[in-house]
């Protein structure tokens, strides 16, 4: 009789987790509907607003954490940004399924000027992954519950300068320096249009959290980064007008030792733009 009443409770509460989920996910596609012309609306109002996109990307410390300082050039090629929820034109879609798209400007003699979409879908099935690296059972629960992020390959023409290491040119892979030039490509910004989410340790690191960078927080708060941006470089520029030519007097406690900005002698300001 306890046995009984313990499972039809648990059948309940099992139930009621489904009805949670379902709407939450309806939540989501009514949010999502909302704010789709909206950012439509935006991305035509930011169309004439020359470097927008390099400001943002600037901004924005995470972003850095994803690209290397050589890949920066490139990154500053970006013109636009703009992010579909696939959802949107098919409700069987995941909320989270969406396309990426990046178009570039080029630089003479390098680097070609282009379009780039690439798709994330969110899949259930842990017997996709080719390489598995350090999973565990309990990941593999996980995302079978819950999803994981993949996504295929795209074209994306890389820039001429980096034909060394573009993994796709790099046909010696047994040398120390074949290797050394392959793993630098595979860490390159570029490589991440290269990335599946199913070879773990065989791609570009962390490609999935940079997806989610992009479509949870840069994406859609791109106009508060820019915002904040120009209110940086606002009080850099008052700041500068307040320093006379006289020489620079320092009380005992804004000096130190060495003079740094910290007690490890580093900055952590953000790129200049």
């Amino acid at each position: 009789m306890v046995e009984d009443r313990l499972t039809r409770s648990l059948d309940a509460l099992g139930g009621v987790e489904d009805d949670i989920e379902k709407v939450e996910k309806e939540v989501e596609l009514i949010r999502l509907s909302k704010l789709s012309p909206i950012y439509e609306r935006r991305s035509r109002a930011i169309s004439g607003v020359d470097g927008f996109w390099k400001v943002v990307l600037s901004q924005h410390s995470d972003f850095a954490n994803y690209v290397r300082a050589a890949d920066l050039k490139y990154v500053d090629c970006i013109k636009s940004i703009d992010i579909k929820w696939l959802c949107l034109e098919n409700k069987n879609k995941d909320y989270r399924d969406v396309a990426i798209s990046f178009e570039f400007e080029g630089i003479d003699g390098d680097f070609e000027a282009q379009v780039v979409t690439k798709y994330f879908t969110i899949e259930h099935d842990t017997s996709m992954f080719k390489y598995r690296g350090k999973r565990t059972e309990e990941d593999d629960l996980r995302d079978q519950e819950l999803g994981f992020l993949t996504s295929k390959p795209c074209a994306i023409k890389w820039p001429k300068s980096y034909d060394g290491i573009n993994p796709s040119l790099v046909s010696d892979k047994t040398s120390a320096k074949g290797k050394k030039d392959y793993r630098t490509g595979m860490k390159s910004f570029f490589s991440w249009f290269m990335w599946t989410g199913l070879k773990i340790g065989k791609e570009f690191s962390n490609g999935d959290g940079f997806a989610n960078l992009l479509t949870d927080d840069i994406f859609p708060n791109s106009t508060k980064y820019y915002t904040e941006a120009q209110v940086d470089l606002e009080d850099e520029n008052i700041d500068d007008e307040d320093i006379s030519d006289g020489p620079i007097e320092m009380d005992s406690e804004e000096s130190g030792s060495n003079g740094s900005s910290d007690e490890t002698g580093t900055s952590s300001k953000k790129r200049k733009l």
